[in-house]
C-alpha cells in the first residue's frame, strides 16, 4: 500500500499495541502518558485532507482511564475485563457484514490472523504510522 485511501474508512486501532510500540522511545514514563502522546498524534492524522472522511475507534486494554482524544472522528474505548482483541475483531466483523469499510490496525500477529479468518482487513501499526506520517508531511508543505 503506497498511501491511505481517501474513501471513508473506520480504522479500528489496537491502542495499547500501537502506543506502547511507538511512543515508549519518545520519553513517556507512564502508560497514560504514552496513550496521551499517541492520541495527540492521531488527532493530527485525523485532520489531514485524505483522512478527514474517516473515523478512528481506538481500543485500549484494561479499565477506563481519562482519555485526551481530540476531534469528533476519534472515539476511545477501554476493554475493561474483556480482551481488546475481542472487541476489535467483533467490531470489524460487524462492520464488514454491514458493508462498512473497516480496517483493524495492529501489529499483533495473533489478532491479525483472527481478523483474517473473519475476512476483516488489517494493517500493521508500522504501515499505518508510515502512511499517516507521509500524509502529515504532505499537509505541512
Amino acid at each position: 500500500m503506497k498511501k491511505l485511501s481517501t474513501k471513508p474508512t473506520v480504522y479500528l486501532l489496537d491502542g495499547s499495541n500501537f502506543s506502547l510500540r511507538f511512543w515508549d522511545k519518545a520519553g513517556g514514563s507512564s502508560r497514560d502518558e504514552l496513550e496521551r502522546e499517541f492520541l495527540r498524534w492521531l488527532a493530527e492524522v485525523a485532520r489531514t485532507e485524505s483522512l478527514r472522511a474517516s473515523c478512528f475507534r481506538v481500543v485500549f486494554d484494561g479499565p477506563y482511564r481519562r482519555a485526551s482524544a481530540s476531534g469528533p472522528s476519534i472515539t476511545v474505548y477501554y476493554s475493561d475485563s474483556e480482551p481488546a482483541d475481542e472487541m476489535l475483531v467483533e467490531r470489524g466483523y460487524f462492520m464488514q457484514n454491514e458493508g462498512i469499510r473497516a480496517i483493524i490496525v495492529t501489529s499483533d500477529n495473533g489478532l491479525r490472523d483472527r481478523a483474517a479468518a473473519e475476512n476483516v482487513k488489517t494493517m500493521t501499526c508500522e504501515a499505518f504510522q508510515y502512511l499517516a506520517d507521509a500524509e502529515l508531511r504532505k499537509g505541512a508543505r
